[in-house]
């Protein structure tokens, strides 16, 4: 096991995404999680019913006992942050308060801004933070990505602007770019591209960028994306992998899970399979057995 990832965020009562999935992420891929739950949600594949936010010191408590650790402290080496949902001011100050501390300690760190989740279904989402919580997040914040991974609609909204097609997306990484993040990954939904449509993922780097195109992913085979995508860059990461190969090894996980997603064809939302690989070797050793 190498890798250790310390995630921030939301507890997500159905399993299908915040810290569980990112759980579950990190494991799949062969890393070591680590949580600071700053939120506890009562949610299901539907959506929240209702969001308890965790007092601001004791986000900052969980989040500097791990650091500190002598056996788990990700400063000796092989270690990721990665931040999810945060809600409020309060806990977006004490995770930035905690993260200045380690700033020279060459810890990467991943934000799924969260801004933004879904609710009901594959085409409905619902905003969870206040402009006076965004205002602060993009401040303290985004300075301290290596890599920030916000969904189209969450660029959308730092941004001010409307992304159509891949030159929109060039011009909004950039724009993000200039609040601070070392590296910006943003995905575009379902494309009409050559041979057919695409699912294209733009990241924009200090040394220019990389476009990834994968099959379309199924909206209704997504429960789970932003976590799943920032937290399998993260552990790529702290394992050492540079950050284009840490990518594309996120998205194709991704991918993977969203094809081996739970649940029937048809209902509202569908998590997440992050065990496919698991499942597929135990599988192929039966056969073979």
């Amino acid at each position: 096991m190498a890798g250790k990832v310390l995630t921030i965020g939301k507890s997500d009562s159905s399993g299908a995404g915040g810290l569980q999935a990112d759980i579950k992420t990190v494991l799949a891929l062969g890393g070591y999680a680590m949580t600071a739950t700053a939120a506890v949600a009562a949610q299901n594949t539907k959506g929240i019913a209702h969001i308890e936010t965790l007092e601001p010191w004791f986000v900052e408590q969980q989040m500097r006992v791990v650091l500190e650790d002598a056996g788990l402290g990700m400063a000796e080496g092989g270690g990721a942050v990665k931040v999810g949902t945060l809600v409020n001011a309060g806990v977006i100050d004490a995770v930035a308060n905690v993260l200045d501390k380690y700033r020279n300690a060459d810890i990467p760190v991943v934000i799924d801004p969260s801004i933004i989740v879904r609710s009901g279904s594959a085409s409905v989402r619902e905003q969870i933070m206040d402009e006076e919580s965004i205002a602060l997040l993009k401040r303290r914040l985004f300075i301290r990505a290596a890599v920030l991974t916000p969904s189209l609609r969450e660029a959308e909204l730092l941004t001010g602007m409307k992304i159509r097609d891949q030159n929109d997306m060039r011009h909004a990484t950039g724009m993000m770019r200039t609040l601070g993040a070392e590296a910006v990954l943003l995905k575009a939904g379902a494309v009409a591209l050559a041979g057919g449509e695409k699912t294209l993922y733009l990241l924009a780097m200090d040394n220019g960028e990389k476009v990834y195109e994968l099959p379309a992913l199924d909206p209704q085979r997504t429960l789970g994306l932003g976590s799943t995508l920032a937290s399998a860059v993260a552990v790529s990461l702290a394992q050492g992998l540079d950050l284009p190969f840490a990518v594309g090894r996120g998205i194709n996980f991704l991918h993977g899970a969203a094809d081996h997603a739970f649940g029937s064809k048809g209902t509202a939302a569908r998590p997440l399979n992050h065990a496919f690989a698991i499942e597929n070797a135990a599988l192929s050793k039966a056969a073979k057995a």
